[in-house]
């Protein structure tokens, strides 16, 4: 759905973002929980889906409140280890 801004009919960027990221040191269902917790902290971090079999955490943030490289460091934060963006 487009969205415009009302003052002048311009079309407004989507401010929702999913990316997902392949994810190093996960061995457990704790890793799952623990890694969900500290991305779920990052403010304007939406939605987060962690899978211990793929090895991928799929999260959904608002651009205008986080990047890349601060869910990459709350990654880092709880002990894994990001390895690469995996495309859509």
């Amino acid at each position: 759905m487009q969205k415009y801004n009302i003052d002048t009919e311009q079309p407004v960027a989507d401010l929702w973002e999913t990316r997902t990221f392949g994810i190093d040191g996960m061995t457990c269902d704790n890793c799952v929980k623990t890694l969900t917790k500290a991305l779920r902290r990052v403010n304007g971090i939406k939605d987060v889906n962690v899978d211990l079999k793929d090895a991928t955490a799929t999260v959904t943030f608002d651009t205008t409140k986080t990047d890349i490289p601060a869910i990459h460091d709350a990654v880092l934060a709880s002990g894994y280890r990001p390895t690469r963006e995996i495309p859509k």
